[in-house]
């Protein structure tokens, strides 16, 4: 179990921690983190919550809240009736720069996961669409606007576009999807003061969001285990899944999990995927055709879960009667795949709504002089995919 400790502050600032991330800071040595951990019975009534209650969209509340002349007299008397009733308070860090003329916060990609094509501008990846999603809300319920770019492959090239993008005032900040923290680009505007929060990726030298993605393996290697699962594959997203930080720490979790139950994994299931339906069908067909092959198939993604699903039908293998499937991020389309899937539910809104605040904490300069490092819990949501609790 995670110590728990009071958030700190630098007792030479005379500053109260901005309440849209007060919190604990917390340390599991168990689990080798540390950061402020956002546990889920803290958790802060954010612009989804008021759209959900209210039963409208997201761009509706942001309406109600920026421009209320804008919105229908009923629609707007009912959503300020819920924000009244939850409480919801939008971030101090944003109303304090409200007399700032709009800016626009860049969303940088950087990474092999395949999250845009290069004929096309558009993200093919529906994870990476909600990465997107959820910052753009949490950007225009700040006031700002969303621009989100790959930069170059080539390091001088990317520095020289995203330093004149900042320079000429065209953004006021950086929200970094990365895989691996150490990136060069990254590396070399930090260098040069660019505000820059990481997303979903941990680093001591930048201030960052991220998730428990060591635990949440563990605990799926839990939820196997005590459905009678002993012989349990992970399946990687990509062949050099060392350079991803995301696919590092899952598989760390996974071998926590195999030793707390004395379990050991065959090299042969050492398959990765690519992130894609189509290759998790391929795995999941080459692990099946082993002489031993696993009762239980965690994936990296839920595309290649699905993809999975498909390769053991197409088999003859029944889920989860034969073999159990889990994936990850929690797609919508889970609760509609033949069985419902079962899936680790990333925390989106939650961290995109922290790393906007990081960011305008930056820009206000109350952030402090240690970077910010804010750490959400993931949460397991069991479907048909997997076997009920034994006893």
């Amino acid at each position: 179990m995670a110590r728990r400790v009071a958030h700190t502050v630098n007792p030479s600032q005379n500053r109260a921690p901005c309440p849209r991330l007060a919190g604990e800071r917390a340390h599991s040595a168990r689990w080798g983190l540390s950061g402020t951990v956002m546990p889920s019975n803290l958790k802060r009534i954010t612009i989804r919550d008021v759209a959900d209650a209210a039963g409208v969209s997201f761009q509706t509340v942001s309406l109600v809240i920026n421009h209320p002349e804008k919105v229908a007299r009923k629609t707007l008397a009912r959503v300020q009736e819920v924000i009244r009733e939850l409480n919801f308070v939008p971030s101090v860090a944003a109303r304090a720069l409200r007399n700032v003329p709009t800016k626009t916060v860049a969303c940088l990609f950087f990474g092999e996961r395949s999250a845009y094509d290069d004929r096309s501008p558009q993200i093919q990846d529906t994870y990476w669409n909600n990465v997107v999603q959820a910052l753009g809300l949490a950007a225009d319920d700040a006031g700002y606007s969303l621009l989100q770019r790959k930069p170059s492959a080539r390091q001088a090239p990317a520095v020289e576009e995203i330093l004149d993008l900042y320079r000429s005032g065209s953004i006021v900040g950086i929200v970094a999807v990365v895989e691996q923290p150490d990136h060069p680009v990254l590396v070399e505007l930090n260098q040069h003061n660019v505000p820059i929060i990481l997303f979903g990726t941990m680093d001591s030298n930048f201030a960052y969001v991220a998730q428990t993605n060591r635990i949440a393996t563990a605990q799926i290697v839990d939820e196997l285990y005590n459905g009678g699962c002993r012989h349990i594959a992970f399946i990687a997203g990509e062949r050099n899944g060392h350079t991803n930080q995301d696919i590092q720490e899952r598989y760390l979790g996974y071998l926590d999990g195999l030793s707390k139950y004395g379990l050991s994994a065959d090299n042969r299931w050492n398959i990765a995927g690519d992130w894609s339906m189509a290759s998790g069908l391929q795995v999941a067909q080459r692990l099946s055709s082993l002489d031993r092959r696993p009762d239980a198939m965690i994936f990296s993604s839920d595309r290649m879960a699905l993809g999975a699903l498909k390769g053991l039908y197409d088999l003859g293998l029944r889920v989860p009667d034969d073999i159990c499937v889990v994936g990850f991020d929690n797609m919508q389309y889970d609760d509609f795949s033949i069985p419902t899937l079962t899936s680790v539910e990333s925390p989106l809104f939650d961290m995109a709504t922290a790393a906007i605040d990081l960011l305008l904490e930056k820009l206000a300069g109350t952030s402090g002089h240690e970077p910010a490092q804010v750490i959400f819990p993931t949460k397991l949501i069991t479907r048909n995919s997997t076997r009920r609790r034994r006893t």
